[in-house]
């Protein structure tokens, strides 16, 4: 599975949470982490000395890196630690500096906080974490919140759509589970019909129609929906080689959205993380607005598991992204 699992520290408390979750996850799974931290002297403006600045920082840096190391050494999970920082003349960013300190050491997960009340669309979009999901060539795991214990991921959940996004994340999700001994739902939302032509032109058109034949079409083509879901999860559980403990979950969308059904379903699994496939190249900006993801990071309580398409990362300064546990 994951060998080696990067963690950003920057000692906020969404930080501090994510790295418990992240040596966690490392230990169960006999992975090393490289833990990073990216040198920020504005963050100290207020000495109005950029030498001055840049020294307190490191400072703070180093200290905060001593102490994680010593968090991993005490469960005896191999690390090591790195301080870099971002270069004024070039301006790259936080992101930049993590997914150059990732690629160097051959980490396949990246565990990332985030803060949970604003919700993770405010959060991300803008952000460190919003530019990571469009660099980083691995699959990225945001941690919510800072005050819970770290989850020890015994239910997995992964939304699948029948798309190669969803492949992928479900064979993530299916290697995770085996690895880490836990239950696996595969869940698919049939959408709602009704609601798919009501938003198109197509669908004015035809409300222009005798009601009982567009009644009649409607049925018959939610019925094929329907049949459709049970299909790619009927192939989904069949391409579920490492978890033991796997079973799916077909729930019709009706007139909610498809992310609120996930969530719906999550809390009633007891799901401790989500897993979703994105779009590799547009990044989760594109892929969040009016998506399924921006529903369930929205509304979601777990973890979630970004899983990218490898297809998609084809530009000559990506890195392309193996299959969990290679590189």
């Amino acid at each position: 599975m994951y060998r080696c699992i990067l963690l950003p520290i920057d000692g906020s408390p969404p930080s501090e949470h994510a790295g418990e979750v992240g040596l966690a996850l490392a230990r169960r799974l006999g992975a090393s982490v490289a833990l990073i931290h990216v040198i920020e002297p504005q963050r100290y403006r207020e000495l109005r000395d950029y030498q001055g600045a840049l020294e307190r920082a490191r400072t703070v840096g180093r200290a905060l890196l001593e102490q994680w190391d010593r968090k991993a050494q005490g469960l005896n999970v191999s690390c090591t630690a790195q301080l870099t920082r971002t270069e004024p003349e070039s301006r790259p960013g936080v992101a930049e500096a993590l997914v150059d300190a990732g690629v160097a050491s051959g980490c396949d997960l990246v565990v990332m906080g985030t803060h949970g009340r604003t919700g993770l669309p405010r959060v991300l979009l803008g952000s460190v974490a919003e530019r990571m999901t469009r660099l980083a060539p691995t699959p990225l795991l945001l941690v919510r919140g800072a005050d819970e214990k770290p989850t020890l991921f015994k239910h997995i959940l992964v939304a699948i759509d029948g798309s190669a996004y969803s492949d992928l994340a479900l064979q993530h999700a299916d290697e995770l589970a085996g690895a880490l001994e836990a239950r696996l739902s595969v869940v698919y939302v049939v959408p709602d019909l009704t609601q798919l032509y009501s938003s198109s032109s197509t669908g004015r058109a035809w409300m222009l129609t005798d009601p009982q034949q567009l009644h009649a079409q409607l049925a018959g083509g939610q019925q094929r929906l329907r049949e459709q879901g049970e299909f790619i999860l009927q192939e989904a559980i069949q391409r579920c080689k490492h978890c033991q403990q796997a079973h799916t979950v077909l729930r019709e969308a009706g007139r909610y959205l498809i992310g609120e059904r996930i969530c719906e379903v999550a809390e009633q699994e007891k799901a401790e993380l989500i897993v979703l496939g994105t779009h590799g190249r547009t990044g989760l900006r594109k892929f969040l607005l009016g998506s399924v993801a921006e529903d369930v990071a929205q509304q979601g309580r777990q973890p979630i598991l970004l899983v990218r398409n490898p297809a998609a990362l084809t530009r000559p300064d990506e890195t392309h992204l193996p299959p969990p546990g290679e590189h």
